[in-house]
């Protein structure tokens, strides 16, 4: 199992770096020309493996925390509350990893059914959005208990962004281009997955030395791209 876990880590930080490279080529290419398609494609398509992978190893080591990470665990520590701290923090990866491939996926349906929402209250579409929306009030409520704020206001998140692409879903008369404004909402959405897993994983020995001013650090993704998302709606509501 540990060369398996080493093999999708290897993957992940190669794709996943793709993934935070190729999010700004469709941002800054002319929408709906050859390169905004064809590298949002791309980056569509490398975000679903980096989904995949980060959610396979989550569920790994949340399954067995002692044989994948038990090399951190050192002779003073607590085995027990060592395990539940792993699994915590991978736990809130797994979400991150269902954010993620959910905000991909709504925002490439958008772009191909459009004004037309009924392909979207399939269940096998709304079952992740579904999954989301209760894995956000959970990881809202464990941040509230445990005093967490990135649980708590990554938990607020999610329940923000699966309540809305479920009422997008349900809404059978949507207004002219709002299909457009969820396909934004939906790729940026998955960008604040990818930069915030990053900080998270990759960056948090980088920023260990902030201490609680870290969390500034691990929110901002989540801060910026809401406010991405609340402009782009707005100008193209405008227009």
């Amino acid at each position: 199992m540990l060369t398996l876990h080493t093999g999708l880590f290897t993957s992940h930080i190669f794709l996943g770096s793709l993934a935070l490279i190729l999010f700004w080529i469709p941002i800054f290419s002319r929408k709906g020309g050859l390169d905004h398609i064809k590298f949002g494609r791309y980056y569509g398509f490398t975000m679903y493996a980096v989904a995949l992978s980060g959610a396979l190893m989550a569920l790994m080591v949340i399954y067995d925390p002692i044989a994948l990470k038990g090399h951190l665990l050192n002779e003073n520590s607590d085995q027990q509350n060592f395990i539940v701290q792993i699994r915590i923090f991978w736990g809130f990866l797994l979400f991150l990893s269902l954010l993620t491939y959910t905000s991909v996926r709504q925002g490439f349906a958008a772009l191909v059914y459009k004004q037309n929402t009924q392909p979207l209250r399939r269940i096998s579409h709304l079952a992740p959005l579904l999954l989301l929306l209760i894995g956000g009030l959970v990881m809202f409520g464990f941040g509230i208990m445990q005093g967490k704020t990135l649980h708590t206001v990554f938990g607020i998140l999610g329940v923000v962004i699966s309540s809305g692409m479920l009422r997008y879903c349900f809404n059978k008369a949507p207004k002219p281009k709002q299909w457009l404004l969820e396909h934004f909402g939906g790729m940026i959405g998955s960008g604040i997955g990818a930069y915030t897993a990053f900080i998270a994983f990759g960056g948090r020995r980088l920023f260990a030395d902030l201490g609680s001013m870290q969390l500034v650090f691990w929110i901002a993704p989540g801060v910026i791209g809401s406010i991405a998302i609340y402009y782009l709606s707005r100008k193209y509501q405008t227009k």
